[in-house]
C-alpha cells in the first residue's frame, strides 16, 4: 500500500541520532518507495531546509543532543506550515504533546515498523495527501 496517493515516491527527511534506529527506519521507508535523507542532528536538518531542499515529510526523534526534535518540529511547522511532521520519543506522550505546535503528529516509542508506516500515512492524509510545501520561510 502506498504511503501517499498524491506522491508515489515521497522524499522523507529522517532526523535520528541513534545510528541503528536511523538505519532501520531508513530501510523500512525505502521498502515503501520513499527517498530517505537521514541526518543525525537538527542543525543539519534545518540547514538543508533553509538551503531550499524539498521534502514531503519530516520524521524526527525528540532527543537529539543539540536542538531538540520538539524545537525542530515547531520551527519547521512555523516555516513550512503544509509540510507533514512526525515526532517520535520514548518519553510519555503527555509530556511531549503539549510542547508540539498544532498539526504535528506523535508516534510513541517503542513502535513497530507497521506503526511507523500507519503514522506516516496519517500524516499525509491530514496534510492533504503529502503535497510538498510552498512559499518557504527560514526555519
Amino acid at each position: 500500500m502506498l504511503l501517499s496517493k498524491q506522491n508515489v515516491q515521497p522524499r522523507v527527511l529522517l532526523i535520528e541520532d541513534a545510528e541503528e534506529v536511523l538505519e532501520l527506519s531508513r530501510l523500512t521507508l525505502e521498502s515503501q518507495a520513499c527517498e530517505v535523507v537521514g541526518v543525525s542532528s537538527a542543525e543539519a536538518a534545518l540547514g538543508m531546509l533553509n538551503a531550499g531542499e524539498r521534502f514531503d515529510l519530516i520524521f524526527t526523534d525528540v532527543n537529539l543532543g543539540g536542538i531538540s526534535g520538539i524545537e525542530t518540529a515547531n520551527r519547521v511547522r512555523a516555516a513550512f506550515p503544509q509540510l507533514p511532521i512526525l515526532v517520535t520519543s520514548g518519553m510519555c506522550q503527555h509530556r511531549v504533546l503539549p510542547q508540539l505546535d498544532g498539526g504535528i503528529h506523535f508516534l510513541p516509542k517503542p513502535y513497530s515498523m507497521s506503526d511507523l508506516l500507519d503514522a506516516i500515512r496519517l500524516c499525509f492524509r491530514h496534510a492533504g495527501e503529502g503535497m510538498a510545501y510552498d512559499s518557504p520561510r527560514a526555519a
